[in-house]
């Protein structure tokens, strides 16, 4: 039988077209996310129950019970819940400018108010370091919220232009008392979101899309 052998222009073209997908496409950990330009800046909104990594805060498809008493509408497809404090969940997101960062959560609670969050942006301190914003709850009906004393909610540290990390993480939850989170915004210009700017920003490319690494496979092949 005669064995058949990659040519070398075959074989550099091919790791050619796969580096540009490794370059070209988003590399964002989150799942789905949305972006906006508003204010004459750049915006990311993300569901706080599409975190990459947790522990003691779950996600409503998880906590069917509670989830299904919590008021609507969300504005994403889940939320995060927190029946105790402690606890916390990461995400990371690609930023294209760097700079002053200014945090907006969308929080609710089971208790009528006195709930709330840390957020903490780009820290390895822990949440009360001095590095988070701390995020007030208003009772069951969501609201947007920013950092409690902190002017415009301006986070104490910057967004990078490349890859970035939050942590969210409960200050106070228990029993009957659980804390809410449906979705954050990190901007580069500070404003107060609502409820229409999210529905209005675009959704997020996602990390690899469908059917793109067959058909540059297949463009490949039938270059030769």
């Amino acid at each position: 039988m005669k064995r058949r052998y990659i040519s070398p222009k075959f074989f550099i073209l091919l790791i050619s077209g796969l580096l540009a997908l490794v370059f070209v496409l988003p590399v964002s950990a989150v799942k789905k996310w949305r972006e906006s330009n508003l204010e004459r800046g750049w915006q990311i909104w993300i569901s706080a129950a599409d975190f990459e990594k947790s522990e003691g805060v779950k996600p409503g498809k998880s906590e069917k019970k509670l989830a299904g008493k919590t008021q609507k509408p969300w504005l994403t497809e889940d939320i995060l819940i927190a029946k105790v404090a402690g606890g916390f969940a990461d995400y990371e997101f690609e930023s294209p400018v760097a700079g002053k960062a200014y945090i907006w959560g969308r929080v609710a609670d089971f208790r009528g108010g006195g709930q709330s969050w840390f957020i903490v942006l780009n820290s390895d301190n822990i949440a009360d370091a001095g590095d988070s914003l701390i995020i007030d709850t208003h009772g069951p009906v969501w609201s947007w919220n920013g950092g409690r004393d902190k002017p415009e909610s301006q986070s104490p540290t910057d967004l990078k232009k490349g890859t970035n990390t939050v942590r969210i993480q409960p200050r106070e939850a228990a029993a009957g008392l659980e804390a809410l989170f449906d979705v954050f915004m990190v901007s580069s210009k500070p404003f107060k979101p609502t409820d229409e700017d999210y529905e209005k920003a675009k959704e997020g490319l996602p990390v690899v899309p469908a059917g793109k690494l067959t058909t540059t496979w297949s463009a490949i092949k039938r270059r030769f």
